[in-house]
């Protein structure tokens, strides 16, 4: 039994130092058919939080409000900051994140981009994709 509070502590012990998470006296104390599960546990936690989500939609929505109130818009100049923000965050694809798309429709609704440049604007960082489309209105017509 030693051996195997021995591994538990061994693997967990690090992953506790590079994630953030809270454990309960119950995983502190499983046998060893659940280690492996507490582990994938740990380790599915790790920089996903709901914390970090919210960090990173405020960092793209501010960057989008930023971008269209103080520049001329340049769809490149554009999409390679946003890239460069996701990429932080490592999302490989933002162009079909949800998150992205509704931290931006955010963004542009704080820019007070509104009307036919408000289509405009959306029509091009969506690429015309229905569904990316949707997400960018649900951004923009949120309360927060």
């Amino acid at each position: 039994m030693k051996i195997k509070s021995f591994l538990l502590a061994a693997v967990i012990l690090p992953l506790t130092q590079a994630c953030s998470f809270s454990a309960s006296s119950e995983s502190l104390s499983a046998s060893s058919e659940s280690v492996s599960d507490s582990v994938v546990s740990v380790v599915s936690s790790g920089s996903s939080s709901e914390d970090d989500t919210k960090d990173y939609q405020i960092q793209i929505m501010n960057y989008t409000n930023v971008y269209f109130t103080s520049a001329e818009f340049d769809s490149v100049t554009y999409n390679k900051g946003i890239s460069e923000l996701a990429a932080e965050a490592g999302i490989a694809n933002w162009e079909d994140d949800a998150d992205t798309l509704t931290a931006i429709g955010k963004g542009l609704k704080k820019a007070k981009i509104t009307g036919s440049l408000y289509e405009l604007y959306k029509n091009s960082i969506s690429a015309k994709d229905v569904i990316r489309m949707d997400f960018m209105q649900k951004g923009y017509d949120s309360k927060d």
